[in-house]
């Protein structure tokens, strides 16, 4: 056995030991519980339905007015700092999904700027369980989605957003997940670039030249980080598979492979 191989079953032990330990401390706080129990409302909501999940890649600035006809007929994912490009003055998300430690702390600004960016119609925010208060406050008028996701996933992934599920470190694969417990039974991926570990995390739809100030990670980061989130992404595809759902990758030139690709141009033809 190489050491890879050992290291590796010593973490899969010790992060079913990690697991359990998170499972018993989330039973013992009720009111998480509760919150998280509210998602129950969005279960099977859109059963059967198609939707989009727009990442922020520099690819979705290659989107023709077609193609944007097109998604704008299908529910709608936003995410991140999607509200800062163009295309937002076409495409509305019905939801939208703000998942890195950053919104709650130094960026917590950016729920109110979302929800004034869609002021005549504002999503439904995806958000951890820590920032209730800023979806709150920045759209009250809906009941909005929270996760709480403590444990690590080793060799399987969860959808059960009513429930702790496994972590999934991406803002598109947890979008990917909400989307499966809404029900949806094809889900197209688009701004989905998948190599920002290739320029520093340069390069969106949008300027990022602020957003860069204040994020300072180097190469070996982005490839752990890429590394990983990879790993999750291949577990993800597995549960869609098991669950019937089709993820599609529609992202011209993206380098993520866990899902199958298929050419927007070829999908307008048919649809």
């Amino acid at each position: 056995m190489s050491k890879f191989d050992l290291k590796d079953k010593l973490d899969k032990k010790l992060y079913a030991i990690y697991n359990a330990l998170s499972e018993f401390l989330y039973q013992l706080h009720f009111s998480n519980r509760k919150l998280i129990k509210e998602n129950l409302i969005y279960k099977y909501k859109h059963k059967d339905q198609t939707c989009f999940i727009l990442g922020t890649g520099p690819s979705l600035k290659s989107l023709t007015q077609d193609q944007i006809k097109l998604i704008g007929r299908e529910v709608i994912f936003g995410t991140n700092s999607l509200y800062k490009a163009d295309v937002t003055k076409e495409l509305i998300p019905n939801y939208y999904a703000l998942l890195d430690n950053l919104y709650w702390e130094q960026w917590s600004h950016t729920f109110k700027e979302v929800a004034s960016t869609y002021k005549r119609s504002p999503p439904v925010f995806i958000t951890d369980y820590r920032a209730t208060s800023f979806a709150n406050q920045a759209s009250p008028q809906h009941q909005h989605i929270h996760v709480y996701s403590k444990k690590y996933p080793v060799s399987h992934m969860s959808h059960e957003l009513h429930t702790n599920i496994y972590a999934a470190m991406n803002v598109v694969s947890y979008s990917i997940l909400t989307a499966m417990y809404m029900g949806f039974k094809k889900i197209y991926l688009l701004g989905c670039d998948y190599n920002a570990f290739c320029s520093q995390g340069r390069g969106h739809a949008y300027d990022d030249n602020s957003e860069l100030q204040d994020t300072k990670y180097n190469l070996a980061f982005y490839l752990k980080f890429y590394w990983i989130t990879t790993e999750f992404h291949y577990l993800i595809a597995k549960l869609a598979r098991s669950q019937g759902v089709q993820i599609i990758n529609l992202t011209s030139g993206s380098l993520l492979d866990a899902y199958p690709r298929q050419s927007f141009d070829d999908l307008f033809q048919n649809s």
